[in-house]
């Protein structure tokens, strides 16, 4: 957990402020809509801080939720004299979440998606990819790191290409019903059912 002293924060906020504010019309928005809005991506720019009440408002989810996501290590927020806040970087891993499990990943599979996108230092966030600073593993360890992330991305792949065989037999099954319900008269004489 990153840990910051107050001073420390309000320097990396301004910071934070400073290169999104820089940044062209077209990027700073889409970095906006990414928040939710541009009044989420200015309360990030507040010196105090966002914590995990706020945050959770700020996203439209319960803190509940974010707490469950920060005890399964998926938020990073930093702490500022013990207390969470959040800022940018959480928003993202948040979407990412989000994004994984929307497709009906588990919280391991959603994991192994984050931490190989994590491990090439990226995040993937609807059209757009961001590069996030990260801490850059120690080179004795990379082999296994990276052996370990193929591994439980390998699984995490099955998973969706399961879960998107069974949504394409669904859709068959859908058609299949929409062109049953077209072609039935529902006991109408064919001049009565015919259109006008």
């Amino acid at each position: 957990m990153n840990e910051q002293t107050e001073a420390e924060f309000r320097r990396s906020v301004r910071q934070f402020r400073d290169v999104i504010s820089g940044l062209p019309e077209t990027p700073r928005a889409d970095v906006a809509t990414m928040c939710g809005g541009p009044e989420v991506l200015e309360a990030l720019f507040e010196e105090r801080g966002v914590g995990i009440g706020r945050f959770a408002a700020l996203m439209g989810l319960p803190a509940t939720t974010v707490r469950h996501l920060l005890r399964e290590e998926l938020l990073h927020p930093v702490r500022v004299n013990g207390k969470f806040r959040f800022l940018l970087h959480n928003v993202v891993e948040l979407r990412g979440v989000q994004q994984w499990q929307g497709l009906g990943l588990t919280l391991e599979d959603t994991r192994a998606f984050l931490d190989a996108q994590g491990l090439m230092g990226l995040v993937a966030q609807g059209g757009m990819l961001f590069s996030l600073h990260r801490q850059v593993p120690d080179p004795t360890s990379l082999p296994a790191l990276k052996a370990d992330v193929l591994t439980r991305l390998g699984g995490a792949i099955r998973s969706l290409e399961e879960r998107h065989a069974a949504l394409g037999a669904q859709l068959e099954r859908a058609r299949a019903l929409e062109r049953l319900v077209q072609e039935n008269a529902f006991g109408q004489s064919e001049a009565q059912a015919a259109p006008a």
